[in-house]
């Protein structure tokens, strides 16, 4: 899940840590780290803040009072699905409900670091635009201006072609023996350009991608909770919320692919028909669910052009 934010008063700069927010402002790339929120270690990447005077925030004090346009993008990932030092119980399972508690309160901590007038944008991905949906629900009157839905699936998981083709793999038992092998290919092939070689020979993965892919992903106890909360997915994510989309629809931006099979093009048309309100775009440009891979930078320039319309607004 991504949060964006924008306010129209620049806000104090801040360090990079593990027990609070990283610092934006004072880097020109993305700030990978780890942000410890409500006792949880979240693997994020910190955008530095962008705005007219092309300064971060809090970077010269004289600003700090002028009235301006400030962004900033915190993409957080799912508790338990990256690797390293900050993992505190690899053997540890994460619920679906833990997750979904864990962006409501990286909410509310920027919600107490930001200036009150904040707008904020909540993005999502797959299965994280159903966890945008429920930060809005449980906060729906603190400033959420947008929710971004890129592929999403936020119903009826389990009916969908991927949701029966693959269900079997969510199992305890099978997502047990599937991260058991993943962590006999790690040990087999365990000099790191070997296991990337492997990764893009396996996925066609560029190499940068590769490289993510088997520093934090290919770890036995990431793909095991990958797993699990797959499972609990297929149970959970049922109906649609339909009175959260009824009420809030006119914050709703959901892009479809027309060969989704985790959110079928019929979930495009259903959308669209049932809930106007609703932005619904469906694809034209061959993007797949995965559109990371080989779609990243399309994908960041169609996001980047809803957020600027709403910058205008």
């Amino acid at each position: 899940m991504s949060i964006h934010s924008s306010t129209s008063t620049a806000s104090a700069s801040t360090e990079v840590s593990t027990s609070g927010s990283p610092a934006a402002g004072l880097f020109k790339g993305p700030l990978r780290t780890i942000w410890n929120v409500q006792g949880e270690n979240v693997m994020t990447l910190w955008w530095p803040a962008k705005d007219g005077n092309k300064q971060g925030p809090g970077s010269e004090p004289g600003l700090q009072q002028q009235p301006r346009t400030v962004l900033f993008m915190l993409p957080a990932s799912h508790l338990g699905h990256t690797s390293g030092p900050h993992v505190k119980d690899p053997s540890r399972l994460y619920t679906l409900q833990e997750q979904v508690d864990n962006k409501i309160a990286i909410f509310d901590a920027l919600r107490e670091r930001y200036p009150s007038n904040t707008r904020f944008v909540v993005a999502g991905h797959s299965m994280g635009a159903w966890l945008s949906l429920q930060v809005l629900k449980a906060r729906p009157n603190h400033q959420i201006e947008r929710i971004f839905g890129l592929f999403p699936t936020v119903h009826h998981i389990l009916d969908t072609p991927n949701g029966q083709n693959l269900k079997n793999m969510f199992k305890p038992t099978n997502s047990s023996m599937i991260a058991g092998v993943v962590s006999t290919l790690r040990f087999v092939f365990s000099a790191p350009p070997v296991l990337k070689a492997v990764v893009r020979l396996a996925t066609g993965q560029d190499p940068e991608m590769a490289q993510i892919t088997a520093r934090d992903l290919l770890h036995g106890h990431v793909v095991k909770n990958c797993l699990f909360l797959a499972g609990q997915e297929m149970e959970a994510i049922r109906e649609l919320d339909e009175d959260l989309v009824q009420q809030h629809g006119h914050k709703f931006v959901f892009y479809y692919g027309k060969t989704d099979e985790w959110s079928p093009i019929e979930h495009y048309y259903d959308m669209r028909d049932r809930f106007p309100q609703v932005k619904s775009h469906l694809c034209s440009q061959g993007m797949k669910h995965a559109f990371v891979i080989g779609h990243g930078e399309a994908m960041g320039a169609l996001v980047g052009e809803w957020i600027d319309q709403l910058s205008s607004c």
